[in-house]
């Protein structure tokens, strides 16, 4: 009986937490594309939504990585960003760093929905022969891109070298959310390659 296995896939973990938080005011600085806060420690500031990401990294860790309790994450940087009509956020990944996220504080169907890219070497095909344009329906097998529309109170989280962008906000109110960076720490390996950090 034929099969197709889906082999090496890139996780990402998503779940609403609501927007029961009280965000705090912040110097925001404007880049080209947006504002972006000043303060790049800006998540532990407010501690019952740093402690409800934290619970969240927990279940991706030990329930769908199943990753051992002698590696955990610590929180590297945070930052809130607020997109007013026509900023977006460009196509990038975050270096330094194991796991990334994002938490949509204020969103509504007009902000620009979140863009995760497949880059090459693709997964199905070769970057220098890519039939793309003959594809009769996108599937995750096929795509290049998963595009999601975030609702109020969204997180995701992916590894850090997964390349993502944002969509224009397309609404006259701002869309707000807050991104983050986290590493790892533990112990792990053996032999030549046992570390701690």
């Amino acid at each position: 009986m034929e099969d197709v296995t889906l082999l090496f896939p890139t996780p990402l973990y998503s779940n609403n937490i609501g927007v029961d938080y009280k965000l705090l005011p912040t110097d925001v600085g404007l880049g080209e594309d947006g504002g972006i806060s000043i303060d790049q420690q800006y998540l532990p500031k407010i501690e019952s939504l740093k402690e409800t990401i934290d619970k969240e990294i927990e279940i991706y860790l030990r329930k769908y990585l199943r990753l051992k309790t002698t590696v955990g994450l610590k929180h590297q940087s945070s930052w809130l960003l607020v997109h007013q009509k026509g900023d977006f956020s460009p196509q990038h990944y975050h270096r330094n760093s194991w796991l990334s996220g994002v938490y949509y504080y204020k969103v509504n169907p007009n902000s620009g929905e979140v863009v995760f890219i497949n880059t090459p070497p693709f997964g199905w095909t070769c970057s220098s022969m890519d039939p793309i344009s003959e594809v009769e329906e996108l599937i995750l097998m096929n795509s290049h891109e998963y595009v999601v529309p975030p609702r109020n109170g969204d997180l995701f989280l992916f590894p850090s070298h997964l390349v993502h962008k944002s969509y224009p906000n397309k609404s006259d109110d701002d869309r707000i959310c807050i991104s983050f960076n986290y590493t790892l720490h533990g112990t792990w390996g053996g032999s030549t390659q046992f570390i701690t950090i």
